[in-house]
């Protein structure tokens, strides 16, 4: 394995762009707390039972964080009840509940597209336009807003269907010469679930921004949920992406993927050891890691933890501040009271 020295060193990003022709991107939440370093907020699970989350509600998370996990057991639950002819009046209750602490708990930590200086998001599409692949696992709208030009969305796809609902259709989900699909991993604020398993996104409607439906019920379908697989184990994360067919085909990409690819902002913690398991499905594929830089002897075994767990032929660490997502100009102006939607 050809890769940097275990120590507490870090090449720039200029020297490893040099490197490889680097295809695909694999985004953590790194580019997010750049851009707003508000989304450094920690635990969800935590913001959301500090404010809203009952007692009741928090039951029923049964030792998991994931409001994915939670929601969907409801969603279960609410199934089995009507099939059996049971009120399911109190599981939709508390089904209710949850979803209106995840939107108060989104929105108190995410900020409006105003607040995004439009050079910013030009700065991300632009360096974004150099690869063929994107992945991403975080679940805001920073991304998503970057991905739409001044012409346009192209040559950004998602697989959401441009017509009715905006569904996803793993049949239509094909990636034409001059594409560059972009997946949400872990679901986005955009992305809802509904009561049939159809995963389609939302659209800014009217005086509503995405913002503004995040956790609300869905016109035709009260049991719709947002699509958010947010925190918990690797085995949880997992259980949760395999059971929605947007998710695991979004996944299943990253899987079958061979070409060079870098990983920005994300730590590969243990927690996501299913990207770690994608990643190695072709250890011939060089990887780009970033870190940030520290104590020579906490980033050499940051680095040594790496390696060890992936199996590629080449791998490459780097400063994320040197990387063009990294760059402190792309942060967002902090101001005391927020704009309003």
């Amino acid at each position: 394995m050809a890769t940097d020295a275990i120590d507490g060193s870090l090449l720039r990003w200029e020297a490893v762009a040099r490197r490889h022709r680097w295809a695909a991107l694999l985004l953590g939440n790194g580019l997010s707390v750049n851009v707003w370093p508000q989304f450094a907020y920690g635990s969800l699970f935590d913001h959301a039972r500090q404010d809203r989350l009952t007692r009741a509600d928090h039951a029923l998370f049964d030792g998991t964080r994931n409001f994915e996990r939670a929601l969907s057991d409801l969603m279960t639950a609410m199934r089995v009840n009507d099939a059996l002819g049971i009120d399911v009046a109190p599981i939709l209750e508390r089904y209710r509940s949850i979803q209106v602490a995840l939107g108060h708990a989104i929105q108190e930590v995410h900020l409006n597209r105003a607040r995004i200086p439009d050079a910013t998001l030009e700065a991300i599409r632009d360096h974004l336009l150099g690869y063929e692949w994107i992945f991403t696992t975080s679940y805001d709208l920073v991304l998503y807003w970057a991905m739409k030009g001044p012409d346009g969305w192209a040559p950004f796809v998602d697989h959401f269907m441009h017509n009715g609902r905006c569904e996803f259709d793993p049949d239509q989900a094909k990636v034409y010469r001059g594409d560059v699909p972009v997946y949400f991993l872990h679901g986005a604020l955009h992305l809802v679930v509904g009561s049939t398993g159809a995963t389609w996104k939302l659209r800014r409607t009217g005086l509503q921004g995405l913002l503004d439906q995040f956790g609300r019920p869905i016109d035709g379908d009260p049991r719709a949920r947002p699509l958010l697989v947010t925190e918990g184990s690797a085995k949880e994360k997992l259980r949760a992406i395999e059971g929605n067919a947007y998710l695991s085909h979004a996944l299943e990409r990253l899987r079958a993927l061979q070409l060079p690819t870098v990983v920005f902002g994300s730590n590969l913690s243990a927690q996501d050891a299913h990207l770690v398991q994608a990643l190695n499905e072709h250890p011939d594929r060089p990887v780009a890691i970033s870190l940030l830089p520290g104590p020579k002897r906490e980033v050499a075994a940051r680095k040594a933890e790496l390696i060890g767990r992936l199996d590629a032929a080449e791998v490459l660490f780097f400063d994320a501040r040197s990387h063009p997502l990294g760059a402190v100009d792309l942060t967002a102006p902090q101001l005391a009271v927020r704009s309003p939607a």
